[in-house]
């Protein structure tokens, strides 16, 4: 084998960013996450940007019980959130949809997360409003 070729990653970015950054990055600024929102049971909870979903898989187990949503414009970020085993804990929803024209009523949720999707928005001021 080339020195390069052992280099090469096969499957898809969603699969990557999920076998190799969540472990290693992000599964820790979820945990950290947590403790500073604090999510309780029984709660609504949305993880707008949600990737592959560890800050809503986080956020279920923490709660016990009470729904999350995940939203993510990424269709294949959601296909391998779905893939992934449930856990114990509050059932999670998966939503495929835009940070900028949410497919939810207002005051729909009591808690709002978002991870790392801030940065990728077009229109940062009205995806927090």
């Amino acid at each position: 084998m080339a020195q390069q070729e052992q280099w090469q990653l096969e499957g898809s970015a969603a699969d990557l960013y999920e076998r190799y950054l969540v472990p290693a990055i992000t599964a820790l600024w979820a945990a950290d996450l947590m403790d500073r929102a604090a999510p309780q049971s029984g709660e609504r909870i949305l993880d707008v940007a949600c990737g592959t979903g560890v800050v809503a898989r986080s956020a279920a187990e923490r709660m016990g019980s009470g729904q999350v949503v995940g939203l993510d414009i990424n269709t294949g970020m959601l296909a391998v959130a779905r893939s992934l085993p449930r856990g114990a804990g509050a059932r999670i929803d998966w939503h495929e949809g835009s940070a900028l024209e949410m497919p939810f009523p207002d005051s729909a949720f009591d808690l709002v997360l978002c991870q790392l999707g801030l940065q990728f928005f077009p229109d940062r001021s009205s995806a927090l409003r």
